[in-house]
């Protein structure tokens, strides 16, 4: 193709589609929940334009809507190299009905396309409901006839898609239909696969009226064709053959003579990349153009049709599966010790200099609480460019052969125009009034103006897993911003003002945080719900759940998934409050790794010496490495005391240490802490903390990041009933790394039965994992 140079139509495309993209998917572990478990979530967050892993966000929000659209919860959660985790207890705030998660990254504000997350899941609440019935059969259907490219020309043939549902919003399969004309005489028949797709040719004449017959169920329904008959204009239909795509234009010979030689133009589009060429009618009514695959983009191609005036007439959108990179594993093993098995999967091909990451839900192998429309590839290179949602997406891009590729082609010839709006497009470039996210801001000011003889200097105390920062104002500066926090849960600012003669005093400042509260997600967003059951074959009613109360659910949740990691981790937050350095708690774990306090400190990157009965240590990461010089060491206290003499710490066993905290800047200590402080606990002192209330002042942050936990696995009072067998959790991994030696591993309490692994995630910068597998543990 040829580009048109000095084209409104690129100018505005390029103005439009200049800016990054962001899609995010969501692996849930399950689509239908009971009341009292909980929603598993591993989130991917890719660049849209060249589907590897953003780095540009790390903020993502999530929402959970009831089916009023009332947000029942909402949280901040963290993206690492575009991968996110978190879970959301089912609790008292939810009842039975369908709910809507939704995540998005702030950036994603900015555009109309549907490039965030949206599904509806399932939930039940067994104290409510009892669920005893098959699923009910409903006989009504909506039937949709719809032109490939938008329109319907009188005198030329036309394709049309089909598109039959049922009340729920699913495909109908194997209705069969014929298009009547005037006197009933059959014109043309179709019949649907099994998502309720099908399509059909014929001659419309636009002095005639056409019906619809649809048989499916024993039952005859009618319908109007229901479209207008344009008696001039052009339309477009695409035929692929091997590796080639064959695109005809269409006029008839009424419309003919009035549009010859007028320009035409002819774009194919993916939302970045783009080609582009004029389009002449001569002296017959089809002009039609072949494209190789090959010079197409990877995924959607959106082929748009414009008049001589630069206004898109027709739309048609096809999809070229070449370059999708997708992996399964090659091998699986388990091995059992007592009550654990540990599940290694073998992957070949993936580099590990590269991201990966995978999410896997194991549940029953006859779980039918695993109804989700899409995967990770549906999602990525087919959700974002479509305006309706897609039943079953994830079954186009399953073991792939010519059949689905047919099946995915007509899928698109019924969805019409793409999301991309060629009418805001042409109106202006996004208002880019979202930013990108990359933690917490905090614009610091001041509420009293500093003497010239002040130290304008203010210490940010440790926060999470950061160091302390230092923050200088020039003379006249009244406010000074504070980048990339990352608080957790309940984590506090803590600020102090530097001073010469007072030393450490509280700031005294006023916070602005931003965000400061989870936006509202102004784009338009559907879902299907699961498919199906709508009925469960069960009694729900009989204890569900081993030790469960269903009214004290909430506060169950709090006691019950509390892991150790988290328990370290809220151990940590409480004492790092009012400390000027990073808190490190010492557990059994480490104890046994780490024999000395030696050989721990060398752990945090500190150079040391310990052997011989001499104990020296240096900070690698600030202070020139010379042994033997005092001077160069950080002061050392043990429960609050001063410790001239570290020698005191030769061969230190890390049994008698509780916590420690290390102060790299030796902020507090004036010159005595020039290399820095170490501050030693002992470990029947470790929960006693010596504050510094009096030189801090605190803020609370309005938003922070959500924590990190131990998914919460509850207990089953039957392992042998239908119920556990279709709608029971074995386990949930959100984040698995697949090792140098290509083996992605984790471990599960020991199952009842046959389980089934459901595996997503990234690998190979643009490269993507998602497969099922059966597991028979004997």
């Amino acid at each position: 193709m040829s580009a048109q140079e000095d084209s409104d139509i690129l100018d505005a495309y390029e103005d439009y589609t200049e800016a990054a993209r962001e899609v995010v998917y969501v692996h849930l572990n399950k689509s239908t929940y009971i009341k009292g478990e909980s929603i598993g979530f591993t989130a991917y967050v890719m660049d849209k334009k060249d589907k590897k892993p953003s780095q540009l966000t790390t903020n993502l929000y999530v929402s959970i809507e009831d089916e009023k659209n009332n947000i029942v919860k909402k949280k901040l959660i963290r993206v690492d190299d575009g991968v996110a985790s978190i879970y959301f207890e089912i609790d008292s705030l939810f009842t039975s009905g369908f709910y809507k998660v939704n995540a998005y990254t702030n950036w994603m504000l900015n555009f109309n396309e549907q490039n965030h997350y949206v599904e509806s899941i399932r939930i039940i609440n067994p104290e409510i409901d009892e669920y005893t019935e098959n699923e009910l059969v409903n006989n009504d259907l909506d039937a949709q006839f719809l032109p490939e490219s938008g329109h319907l020309l009188n005198g030329v043939i036309n394709n049309i898609g089909v598109v039959i549902k049922d009340h729920y919003g699913f495909g109908i399969p194997n209705a069969k239909g014929e298009i009547l004309g005037n006197d009933n005489q059959v014109l043309s028949t179709f019949a649907t696969n099994e998502f309720g797709i099908g399509k059909f040719q014929f001659l419309p004449n636009s002095t005639n009226t056409y019906k619809v017959k649809i048989s499916n169920a024993n039952k005859n329904f009618l319908f109007d064709l229901n479209q207008t008959i344009e008696r001039r204009g052009i339309i477009m239909t695409l035929k692929r053959l091997k590796s080639k795509v064959f695109i005809s234009l269409i006029t008839n010979n009424e419309t003919l003579e009035s549009i010859k030689n007028d320009r035409y133009t002819l774009m194919a589009h993916n939302g970045d990349n783009y080609d582009i060429m004029d389009i002449y009618f001569t002296d017959n009514t089809v002009v039609t153009k072949a494209i190789d695959l090959e010079n197409t983009a990877t995924g959607v191609n959106i082929l748009t049709l414009f008049n001589n005036e630069d206004k898109p007439i027709a739309e048609r959108l096809f999809f070229n599966y070449n370059g999708i990179e997708m992996y399964k594993s090659s091998t699986i093993s388990a091995s059992k010790k007592r009550d654990t098995v540990t599940i290694d999967l073998g992957f070949k091909g993936i580099d590990t200099e590269y991201i990966n990451s995978l999410s896997i839900s194991v549940l029953p192998e006859d779980t039918k609480s695993y109804n989700r429309h899409n995967n990770i590839v549906s999602y990525t290179y087919l959700q974002p460019y479509l305006r309706g949602t897609i039943e079953s997406a994830k079954y186009y891009f399953t073991d792939v052969d010519a059949k689905k590729e047919y099946e995915l082609d007509n899928l698109l010839l019924t969805q019409g125009w793409s999301s991309y709006n060629w009418n805001a497009i042409f109106q202006n470039a996004p208002n880019q009034t979202h930013t990108f996210e990359q933690g917490i801001r905090l614009k610091a000011n001041l509420t009293s103006k500093l003497s010239e003889n002040d130290n304008n200097s203010f210490l940010l105390h440790a926060v999470a897993n950061e160091e302390p920062r230092i923050f200088d104002l020039s003379q006249g500066e009244n406010s000074f911003l504070i980048d990339n926090l990352f608080p957790i849960g309940s984590d506090k600012i803590y600020m102090s003002r530097m001073t010469k003669v007072n030393g450490l005093l509280p700031a005294s400042l006023y916070f602005q945080s931003f965000p400061s509260a989870v936006p509202a997600l102004t784009v338009d967003s559907r879902a299907l719900n699961p498919k199906h059951d709508y009925q469960i074959e069960a009694n729900l009613k009989s204890n569900v759940f081993k030790e469960f109360n269903f009214d004290k659910v909430q506060a169950l949740d709090e006691v019950v998934i509390q892991s150790e990691i988290e328990r370290k981790r809220t151990q940590i937050r409480k004492l790092e409050e009012h400390k000027f350095g990073k808190v490190s708690v010492i557990d059994e774990e480490e104890r046994l790794l780490f024999n000395t306090l030696g050989e721990f400190l060398q752990s945090k990157n500190f150079f040391v010496i310990d052997k011989r009965g001499e104990f020296y240590v240096s900070d690698r990461s600030g202070i020139t490495v010379t042994p033997n010089s005092p001077a160069t060491q950080p002061a050392f206290f043990l429960d609050g005391m001063y410790i001239a003499d570290p020698q005191i710490f030769y061969q230190y066993s890390l049994t008698n240490v509780g916590y420690i905290e290390i102060n790299r800047l030796g902020i507090g200590q004036g010159a005595r802490g020039a290399s820095g402080v170490i501050k030693i606990y002992s470990s029947t002192k470790g929960s006693k903390s010596t504050n510094n209330q009096d030189t801090v002042q605190d803020f609370t942050l309005p938003l922070s990041f959500s924590a990190e936990k131990k998914f919460y696995v509850p207990k089953y009072q039957s392992y042998y009933s239908d119920f556990y067998k279709g709608y029971g959790v074995v386990g949930w991994e959100p984040k698995i790394k697949v090792d140098e030696n290509g083996y992605a591993s984790f471990k599960i309490v020991k199952p009842r039965g046959t389980i089934k692994l459901f595996i997503e995630g990234i690998a190979n910068d643009g490269a993507f994992i998602f497969e099922e597998k059966s597991i028979k543990l004997n």
